[in-house]
């Protein structure tokens, strides 16, 4: 969940009121070990302390997603992917969504989303790609992007 924290205390508590079922696998893990980590030493170094704090939080952050996301095990081959679609690595999450039956792929990276359809939906092989704020709505979410950034 590469989202910025005020949105993801939202989908956090949506998950633990049973709105939607989270969906992750290897591959979203490492992913989401790999960017927390850099942007961790960016903000506050590398030393031996941090990287103990580093670590820490990223354990209390697994902690904290474990009880509401369910595992999808994938591997190649990938699924393929809308003719404009830029980052190659985004196939393995849409591998995920497939495979854990996933109805939408949330994210805020808007610019990696499928071309949108004419009534201006972005849908790629029966997975619609929303912003954080959309699905909220979706699901029954309060939502109030100001009330806890």
């Amino acid at each position: 969940m590469l989202v910025p924290h005020g949105h993801r205390q939202y989908l956090l508590e949506a998950a633990s009121f049973g709105l939607f079922r989270p969906l992750w696998s290897p591959w979203i893990i490492g992913e989401l070990y790999r960017v927390l980590t850099w942007q961790w030493v960016q903000k506050h170094g590398a030393s031996e302390t941090e990287r103990r704090l580093c670590s820490t939080a990223a354990n209390a952050l697994m902690a904290l997603l474990l009880p509401d996301w369910e595992l999808i095990n994938i591997a190649p081959p990938w699924p393929k992917g809308w003719s404009t679609l830029r980052d190659p690595y985004d196939l393995p999450i849409i591998a995920t969504a497939l495979k854990g039956h996933a109805r939408y792929i949330v994210s805020e990276n808007t610019h990696d989303f499928p071309p949108a359809d004419a009534a201006g939906r972005h849908v790629w092989q029966n997975l619609e790609f929303l912003r954080i704020a959309d699905f909220l709505e979706i699901i029954g979410m309060d939502y109030k992007p100001h009330a806890r950034l």
